[in-house]
């Protein structure tokens, strides 16, 4: 007497779940080339922030950047026939950083600010694309492991690693260093050069 009941449950659990399945983002997250074109680099960028992130000493510096970063894929993307194309300034910005400030940026980093970097300005131009309807973030990630949401940000944090490296090296050597300046390998010696250009003492 209870089969009846028990059918019309399971009948029911499973249009649900067929429901829940065909919703948009569901679709898109549980697509293959989704997750492994934004699906996968939002998650390990997610892993190196909770990390790193507060190893960062001039967290407004960064933040600049990243502003920078974002404002340039904005205003330089456009659609072409391969699909949306924008300047990643961030491939270039973040190694530079690395090498320049060292340790105050760890070079893990990179990787998560360059794909927040990427990832707004593809958005965005997924969206007026579509004029934000229906399923206009479809195309997010939708190259898979060759969309730029992918490639760019490991590119930078390889980049990245070879020049702090690189940065580390030369800073052991002095470069970079300011305590290494002495004051007389500065041009600076105590002595007023305006008033005594001969610089000689009094």
């Amino acid at each position: 007497m209870n089969t009846l009941p028990t059918l019309s449950a399971i009948a029911w659990l499973h249009l649900e779940a067929l429901q829940f399945r065909s919703l948009p983002l569901v679709t898109y997250l549980t697509d293959p080339l989704s997750q492994e074109g934004a699906v996968i680099p939002f998650l390990i960028s997610l892993v190196l922030s909770l990390k790193y992130l507060r190893r960062i000493q001039d967290q407004q510096i960064i933040l600049g950047f990243l502003l920078f970063a974002v404002t340039m894929g904005l205003f330089t993307q456009y659609w072409g026939i391969t699909g949306l194309h924008l300047f990643t300034g961030g491939l270039m910005i973040w190694p530079v950083l690395v090498f320049l400030l060292g340790d105050r940026l760890p070079w893990p980093m990179t990787y998560p600010l360059a794909f927040v970097g990427t990832l707004i300005p593809d958005l965005y131009g997924a969206g007026m694309m579509n004029h934000w309807t229906g399923r206009w973030f479809f195309g997010v990630g939708g190259a898979g492991f060759q969309d730029g949401l992918f490639l760019v940000p490991l590119e930078t944090v390889i980049a990245a690693a070879l020049l702090h490296q690189l940065g580390k090296y030369l800073r052991k050597r002095g470069y970079f260093d300011r305590r290494a300046i002495s004051p007389e390998q500065s041009g600076f010696n105590g002595i007023n050069q305006r008033s005594n250009p001969t610089g000689e003492r009094p």
